[in-house]
């Protein structure tokens, strides 16, 4: 039986059928065109990307019998020989199971004799890097200075292995990864000349999987053929591949953003149950909340997204259901909890509880937020104070309620705060056209505005503040004219000074920092007065 795998029927025979590697084959041909040809060359990159295709189709550039040339015949004795691999003027030598210094010392012998029938007798050596430090010792001098009728081409997958006195004796070619759009592009020729009904759907599935080898991707492809004949089915091809469904990844997160708990865990367990590792459900969310950020940040790029057009629709409308500071918390969770699962006693287990702390998560407030509600005195979970123990902001504006958070959001609903009062709309006037007052003012323990007078008050170590404000009274003065209409009465006071014995020793003595502390667990640290900034 004389069937061929689709990985060796498929393979490139000539430089304009290569994929991927444009830039490689661009000078390789020139080189050839030329004749300024190295004497060595060293292709480095992942694995199934043409570095073995292209040392062959170099290999028949160089001993085609039209002569050297950048367009082989394919046709010529010589050609055919390399192409089917029984060329005994090109060798092609795994050092994977050739690597100790006796198989480099018959390479050796072997360069001093010519070619037995063709132009130059060529070593292709795969997988270079596996050599011994005493094979590639042995290697040296003949690769530095080889006779004029001999070429090496080595490949590698592992470039930083190679020794650098090996590196600088050869040029160097990196191979990319096969571009996404490529690769999709050589898989559709290929089943629609082997006459296979495929959707496009599974062309993305199999050159998701491939992940940027074109071999991975034909091979793939044949077990897909082997299943399904000529006609492939999309659940048969994501059982097949171990794929999970988009549409189960995006239920996954709506249930994260709807808090539905249970939905989430039962979706867990049927993933658990029906043979889907814990981590392979962790890597999809992982991608899933990556195309949801570039979505969010680019719209719908199918060059960015490499998705097919039917995941278009439930992308744009996922992406509405969270906020860019979401989707990269949720990334930054999710990447470290896949790190997590290779060595977890309980993968599925850890799944969970992770993707449950995503849902408590989006009830909390940012760190931005929460101090600056802080430093405002208008943070929900802070007791109830006079007016006259609030900061300036807080006089300034009323404190929102406790509501409920947003279905999945960050921002309170805008009918969650009231109206803002004169002071606060004051405050917000002189943020954007005095910024020097508005820093002072933001000093202030109290701003208060009644029948007509506009109260201001500085702990006694904010003088300085105080001083300013109270010799600026007439801009101050016309700017709260413009929000009112009438020029207000500016009382300007400092509180006198505390006895050492009156403040507190403990800060969490405070009341605000006690209930802060009951919302966020954790450590106070004191730091003396006396201590380095």
């Amino acid at each position: 039986m004389n069937y061929q795998v689709i990985a060796r029927k498929w393979r490139p025979q000539t430089f304009s059928e290569i994929v991927g590697q444009e830039t490689v084959s661009r000078t390789l041909r020139n080189a050839l065109a030329s004749g300024r040809i190295a004497h060595a060359f060293l292709f480095s990159g992942v694995r199934g990307v043409g570095k073995t295709s292209v040392a062959r189709i170099l290999a028949k550039a160089l001993n085609c019998h039209r002569g050297v040339t950048d367009d082989p015949c394919c046709a010529c004795p010589s050609c055919e020989e390399i192409r089917d691999g029984n060329s005994v003027d090109v060798q092609e030598i795994d050092a994977a199971s050739n690597r100790g210094i006796d198989s480099i010392r018959e390479l050796r012998d072997g360069v001093r004799y010519g070619a037995a029938r063709d132009r130059f007798k060529i070593y292709i050596v795969d997988e270079v890097h596996m050599l011994t430090n005493e094979a590639f010792n042995a290697l040296l001098k003949t690769l530095e200075e080889p006779p004029a009728h001999v070429k090496f081409i080595l490949a590698t997958t592992e470039y930083h292995k190679i020794p650098p006195t090996i590196t600088s004796r050869c040029q160097k070619y990196e191979f990319k990864p096969v571009s996404f759009s490529g690769m999709l592009q050589r898989l559709r020729a290929i089943v629609q000349a082997e006459n296979v009904e495929v959707s496009d759907t599974t062309l993305h599935l199999v050159a998701s999987a491939a992940q940027g080898s074109m071999r991975d991707a034909q091979s793939a492809l044949e077990q897909l053929i082997a299943f399904g004949g000529s006609r492939i089915e999309d659940e048969d091809a994501r059982a097949l591949l171990g794929v999970i469904d988009q549409g189960v990844v995006s239920g996954l997160l709506d249930a994260v953003a709807g808090r539905d708990r249970a939905a989430l865990i039962a979706g867990i367990r049927e993933l658990a149950d029906s043979g889907v590792s814990a981590q392979t459900v962790c890597g999809k969310l992982v991608e899933r909340v990556r195309h949801l950020m570039v979505c969010k940040a680019a719209g719908w790029n199918e060059s960015l997204l490499q998705l097919p057009d039917s995941d278009r629709e439930p992308l744009l409308s996922q992406v509405e259901t969270f906020s860019q500071p979401e989707l990269i918390r949720f990334y930054d969770i999710l990447n470290r909890t896949s790190n997590e699962l290779r060595w977890h006693t309980q993968p599925s287990v850890h799944l969970e509880i992770t993707l449950l702390k995503l849902i408590e998560l989006a009830d909390l407030a940012p760190i931005e937020e929460v101090l600056q509600e802080l430093r405002s005195g208008t943070a929900s979970f802070l007791p109830e104070t006079t007016p006259a123990a609030r900061p300036a902001a807080a006089a300034a504006s009323d404190p929102p309620t406790n509501q409920p958070r947003g279905p999945i959001g960050f921002a309170r609903p805008a009918e969650e705060t009231a109206a803002p009062d004169p002071v606060h709309r004051l405050m917000d006037r002189l943020r954007t056209d005095f910024k020097g007052l508005y820093s002072q003012l933001e000093q202030a323990s109290e701003i208060a505005y009644a029948d007509g007078r506009l109260k201001i008050r500085f702990a006694a170590t904010e003088s300085i503040h105080a001083d300013s404000i109270a010799d600026n009274r007439g801009r101050l003065s016309e700017t709260f004219a413009n929000i009112l209409g009438s020029k207000p009465e500016i009382e300007v006071q400092i509180e006198p000074e505390q006895k050492d014995a009156e403040k507190p020793v403990n800060p969490t003595d405070d009341p605000r920092v006690r209930a802060f502390i009951e919302r966020y667990p954790g450590k106070v640290l004191v730091r003396k007065t006396s201590d380095p900034q």
